[in-house]
C-alpha cells in the first residue's frame, strides 16, 4: 500500500489500518516517523495501527496503547502502596499515579492543614486495593501522574 500512489477514492481510515512488517512506501523522499522502520530505503510498519502522513512525515499511530493522563482528566485507581504522606494509584497507565496527603479532602469536609496525626492515620482513609475517583492535577517529572 503505497501512501503516494493509492487512488484518493480508498484513503478513508479502514484502508489505512497496517500491520507490523507491512510495506507503507518505497518512495526515498518520505521520511519515516513513530511506529515505523527503514529497510532498503522502503518505510514498513513496526506496529499495528493506522497511517498518518503529514506533509513528507509518515508514521503509525497503534490502535491500542496504555492511558497517557492529561491534565483535568478525571479517573478511578486502585490504591497499590500507603508510602509516606502519599499513596501510590494503580490507573492502567504507564507509570503509576500519585496521590499526596496534602491532595485529599478530610473526612466531614474539614479545611485544615495535615498534620503528623493525619499522616499517621493514612490507612483510615486509604487502604491497599480501595478505589478512588480523582482529577489529574499535574506530572511528576518522571511522567507519573
Amino acid at each position: 500500500m503505497d501512501v503516494d500512489t493509492e487512488p484518493p477514492a480508498t484513503r478513508d481510515i479502514a484502508s489505512r489500518i497496517v500491520t507490523p512488517g507491512t510495506l507503507i512506501t518505497s518512495d526515498p523522499a518520505y521520511m519515516r516517523g513513530h511506529g515505523t522502520f527503514v529497510e532498503n530505503t522502503a518505510i514498513y510498519s513496526s506496529v499495528a495501527g493506522a497511517v498518518e502522513r503529514i506533509n513528507k512525515l509518515v508514521s503509525v499511530r497503534p490502535l491500542k496503547q496504555r492511558y497517557g493522563g492529561e491534565i483535568g482528566d478525571i479517573i478511578v485507581g486502585r490504591i497499590t502502596e500507603v508510602a509516606a504522606k502519599r499513596w501510590r494509584v494503580d490507573v492502567n497507565s504507564r507509570q503509576d499515579g500519585v496521590l499526596l496527603l496534602s491532595s485529599i479532602n478530610l473526612p466531614g469536609g474539614i479545611q485544615r492543614r495535615k498534620s503528623e496525626s493525619d499522616e499517621l492515620q493514612m490507612r483510615s482513609f486509604f487502604a491497599e486495593g480501595d478505589l478512588v475517583f480523582a482529577e489529574v492535577q499535574s506530572y511528576f517529572a518522571d511522567g507519573a501522574l
